[in-house]
């Protein structure tokens, strides 16, 4: 119990001794994050629309984070990812969309000590996702057309790495997250990847 006593006491004299500008100085006053970049979702559409299964969906990521201490952050986070492909079932041809869009919230907790160019962060996000899937066959003896739509509780738990660029811009090189919905009465493992800018004001 005494070296934990001397332990906090060491360290709350190295935090007050530390110059104020280490957590609120030109390089870390910017309370409010903005994040746009491409994304990438493997997603395990295996109880969706017709001929299920593993597809990978290219798309858009936008996130905003307002940081609420030196390292916590509140982040509403958004995506859409789309896939257009064709099939052949029963010697029907069909033009086939599947769709993906997911909106979340949650904690960010991010590492930039004093002036570091280097960022990690990780996050736990939860809220909604939607599906929609459209397929259709335009033949001589008839059209036919197949329609899914469907929404699911949604959860992401991952993070990433930004590098600073100047003093309101990052680059944000990756993020990578575990990305699970629960369509139906199965849970789908889904993997989004991305990257992009960040603007910091």
């Amino acid at each position: 119990m005494r070296k934990l006593t001397l332990a906090a006491l060491f360290i709350t004299c190295c935090l007050s001794s530390t110059p104020a500008q280490t957590t609120r100085g030109d390089d870390d006053s910017p309370r409010h994050e903005f994040f746009a970049g491409y994304s990438f979702n493997s997603a395990d559409i295996d109880t969706l629309t017709v001929a299920p299964g593993r597809t990978g969906q290219h798309g858009l990521n936008l996130a905003y984070t307002r940081r609420v201490s030196e390292h916590v952050g509140l982040t509403f986070d958004a995506s859409a990812h789309f896939k257009r492909d064709d099939f052949t079932v029963n010697n029907l041809t069909f033009e086939r969309k599947r769709d993906q869009y997911h909106f979340l919230g949650g904690v960010q907790f991010k590492s930039r000590p004093g002036a570091s160019r280097v960022a990690p962060f990780v996050h736990v996000l939860a809220g909604g996702a939607l599906f929609r899937g459209f397929a259709s066959s335009l033949t001589t003896a008839g059209n036919t057309y197949l329609i899914d739509d469907a929404t699911s509780f949604a959860l992401a738990v991952g993070g990433g790495l930004d590098v600073r660029a100047s003093k309101h811009f990052d680059l944000r090189v990756i993020q990578a997250d575990y990305l699970p919905t629960f369509f139906g009465s199965t849970r789908q493992d889904n993997l989004r990847l991305s990257f992009g800018v960040v603007f910091r004001r």
